[in-house]
């Protein structure tokens, strides 16, 4: 896990900044999700192996929280799902639509399994049988925020991603859409209803490599003057600027000072032109590099072998047999 995935998942753990994301996407930024009411869910999703029953494997959602919500004339029950990328990854429609069916799947082994009077010897003819009367799955909704000012990829439903026959029988092949906030389309008038904190986190983003936009922003919104430390090491990881941030103490930070100070210091060094410029490397860089884990976070899924792994990526990306390996290696390490 990068540095930007870990402050974003501390970020977005905190109730009230869950819910105002959601209360934002779903309801205009009304407050019909109370943090209070928000309870944390296993984040692990388990399957078996299509080659055998007796291995298993696991997929890990960023965050997971199951809330009552008001349904008509009575209540019904939503697990939420956040998935932060700091990546633009085409392969989203395919790894949220996994977590989900996964989720689906494990609640109808769950529901089958205390209402044993519906199991035959043979469990596995169980799903066939139906729900129990009165007895139904509860909803997902999994929401993906793009932490980034890159354009996201055409890729945002299953049917982007599949070559799609050209005649009427496309209309028989299910689709799955992901849900999606990119800062880098939205107004500022877009923004606001995400509430103050989270809202001065998705302009930041929003703003991520106009230098000149992030500071205009800063000194614009009050809300950069007196921020949370966690929120603030957010935004200077997603800028890019290291502002060091003391989270000892549990003050208050004043990102306007803290970015004048720094802007300051580079023009003063004659520096800012090459930091910059590095930056930009970097970024060239990073982008690949995202891009390699994606597909290799993809293929996993779907059960590819580490050999047909390194194959994929070697005549996908150009690269030797050793850099391919050397690539699944290191996202193996960041996931433990």
């Amino acid at each position: 896990m990068g540095r930007l995935d870990f402050w974003a998942k501390k970020f977005f753990r905190r109730p009230e900044i869950f819910a105002d994301l959601f209360n934002g996407y779903l309801f205009q930024g009304k407050s019909v999700l109370l943090p209070s009411e928000l309870v944390p869910q296993d984040t692990t999703e388990v399957f078996t192996s299509q080659n055998s029953k007796r291995h298993f494997g696991e997929r890990e959602r960023d965050l997971l929280k199951k809330v009552t919500c008001k349904s008509g004339q009575g209540y019904t029950f939503l697990l939420l799902g956040l998935e932060a990328q700091s990546f633009p990854d085409a392969s989203m429609p395919l790894r949220c639509m996994l977590y989900d069916a996964l989720n689906y799947s494990e609640q109808l082994k769950t529901i089958l399994q205390e209402n044993a009077r519906l199991l035959p010897s043979n469990k596995d003819t169980a799903f066939f049988l139906g729900l129990p009367e009165n007895v139904r799955l509860t909803p997902i909704i999994t929401l993906v925020v793009a932490l980034t000012d890159e354009p996201w990829p055409r890729e945002r439903e299953l049917h982007d991603l599949l070559a799609l026959p050209d005649t009427d029988l496309t209309q028989f092949i299910p689709n799955y859409s992901i849900n999606l906030i990119t800062p880098k389309t939205m107004s500022e008038e877009d923004i606001l209803p995400y509430g103050e904190e989270l809202g001065a986190v998705l302009l930041a983003a929003k703003n991520a490599k106009d230098r000149k936009g992030f500071r205009e922003v800063v000194a614009s919104h009050r809300i950069f003057e007196n921020m949370n430390p966690d929120t603030a090491q957010l935004i200077s990881e997603m800028v890019r600027l290291n502002i060091p941030i003391n989270h000892h103490k549990k003050e208050k930070i004043n990102m306007s000072e803290k970015v004048i100070s720094f802007e300051e210091f580079f023009r003063e060094e004659g520096r800012a032109e090459g930091l910059e410029k590095g930056r930009e490397e970097g970024r060239e860089e990073g982008r690949e590099e995202g891009q390699r884990r994606g597909a290799i976070l993809t293929l996993m899924e779907f059960g590819k072998s580490l050999e047909e792994i390194r194959t994929w990526l070697t005549e996908h990306f150009s690269i030797t047999e050793q850099q391919a390996k050397q690539a699944i290696d290191d996202f193996q390490e960041s996931r433990k």
